[in-house]
């Protein structure tokens, strides 16, 4: 639908690109969010500082700019570990018509899956820590 709205042909790029940002944004939230999750029972404190990491992190991402107008390679990549930021490039590419970096999707996908997997760790390893109150 959005190609048809920026008036980009549909092709085999918009069908795969599309469905994979999604699927990197679903285990991305999923990872981060039983993290913090498990991190805000742990220290009851730590949900003061959430809304200022999301903030950070939505700067962070290409939201507002996008990725090759930084000029520095090491600000790129460093930049390029926010999982959001290869997700954005897979939602973006297909209605500029441009093809995605590579190397921003790589190391997006290696920190979504790193993200995911310390996410599902520390939770199961806190989880001693909750309390049933069914």
């Amino acid at each position: 639908m959005l190609c048809i709205i920026y008036k980009q042909p549909i092709s085999w790029q918009a069908a795969f690109y599309f469905p994979a940002g999604i699927i990197i944004v679903l285990l991305a939230a999923f990872g981060i969010g039983t993290f913090l999750a498990a991190l805000n029972v742990k220290f009851r404190d730590f949900r003061y500082t959430i809304p200022f990491l999301l903030q950070v992190l939505f700067f962070a991402s290409q939201i507002i700019y996008p990725l090759f107008s930084i000029q520095q390679q090491w600000l790129k990549y460093l930049l390029a570990i926010n999982p959001m930021n290869a997700a954005i490039e897979l939602f973006r590419s297909p209605l500029s018509g441009t093809t995605p970096d590579i190397t921003v999707i790589s190391i997006g996908l290696l920190s979504t899956f790193l993200f995911f997997a310390i996410g599902i760790f520390y939770f199961r390893k806190t989880e001693s820590y909750f309390a049933d109150l069914s």
